[in-house]
Formats: structure tokens, sequence, C-alpha cells
């Protein structure tokens, strides 16, 4: 048993490299350039920075966790970063096809749960409780994977139904939530790409 274990743990050591590696060369220039323009250009992450980086398990924010990790390794200045699920009381498959894939991932992180009711599926409800979880935990900033397409189709969505511009912001103070921020570091990003790398690592 012990053999066939670490011939397992080898395999999935290795693939995590792979994932990696997949983001610092094949799409560096669509995934990693983006990422750390967008933090530039918009100003998202400061010297002394704690974000929550939040994670729904999907394809967006669990690339952006690996993004961050990657702006960690070049750490030019101190921040932190937190890797928070929030469980509105998933089912059990649906939480550990998210565990597993942090595992296989190497994403340290860390589940809270809210109680189960209508109001998860409210986004401003579910935000309410990151920026509480987050604050507590001592963050001053959560970081939401949103990409380039969701501003787009939020604008028009506006558009065509509320005749109006609205947009995402890249980054918003809290009114709530004294000293707190959000920020989308996935602006600047394509859809399509992070298809792209999500599909090229199965």
């Amino acid at each position: 048993k012990g053999d066939s274990e670490e011939t397992e743990n080898e395999a999935m050591e290795q693939r995590r490299k792979d994932i990696e590696l997949s983001i610092r060369k094949k799409f560096h220039k669509q995934l990693f350039s983006r990422f750390a323009r967008g933090i530039n250009d918009y100003e998202l992450v400061k010297p002394g920075d704690k974000i929550a980086v939040c994670i729904s398990g999907g394809k967006d924010s669990m690339l952006m966790a690996k993004l961050f990790q990657e702006l960690k390794r070049h750490n030019k200045f101190e921040f932190e970063v937190k890797y928070l699920v929030m469980d509105p009381g998933y089912n059990e498959a649906n939480r550990r096809i998210i565990e597993e894939n942090a595992r296989r991932l190497n994403i340290p992180v860390t589940f809270f749960e809210i109680e189960n009711s209508p109001c998860y599926l409210c986004a401003r409800m579910r935000r309410g409780h990151l920026y509480a979880y987050a604050k507590e935990l001592g963050c001053n900033k959560i970081a939401l994977g949103h990409h380039y397409d969701d501003v787009v189709e939020t604008i028009l969505m506006g558009m065509l139904y509320g005749g109006q511009v609205q947009t995402m912001m890249p980054k918003l103070h809290s009114t709530n939530f004294e000293g707190m921020e959000l920020i989308r570091p996935l602006y600047l990003i394509r859809e399509d790409d992070i298809k792209s790398w999500r599909d090229y690592n199965d």
C-alpha cells in the first residue's frame, strides 16, 4: 500500500508542477501577464495587504488562486493571501470535488459554512458573509474571480434590461464594512483563455 500511495503522490506532485508550468509558459501572455497588468494598472494589491481570495470551486476562482500563488512567488513586496471557500450547504459530492481540486492544485483552502438559506443565492448577501468572515481573519480585501467577459456582460445586461450603464469596477470600497475593499484581479482576462487553460490541464 505504501508504495502505491507514494507513486500516487509523486504523480500528483508532477501534475501540479505541470499545471503551474502551463501558467508560466504556455498561458503566460494570456493569463499571468494580464493578471499582473490588472493588478498594476488598477493598484489592486499594495504592500501589507491581507487578501481573502474567494473560491467558488469553478474554473475562474481556482485559476485566480493559482495566479495569486504565482504572484507570491515573484513577491516584489510583502502581502498575505487566505484562500476561502464559502459553503452555503453544498451536498457532499460537490464539496468533495472542490476539496479534491484544491488538493490537486495545492491551494490551502479554508471552508466556512453559512446557514443554508435561500439568501445565499443573492450576490449581495453572499458578499456580506464574505466581508464579515474575511474581516474576522484580519483581511482588508476580498478578491472575486470575475473576468473581462463578466464585465462586458454586466454592462450589456444593464443597458438591455435596466436602461442604464452600470459596470463591474476593478475595485470597490465597501460601504458597510469599514476599511474593506473588493478587488477583481481577472479584470483583463478573457474567459476563452481561462477555458483553454482548464481544458489543457484536464
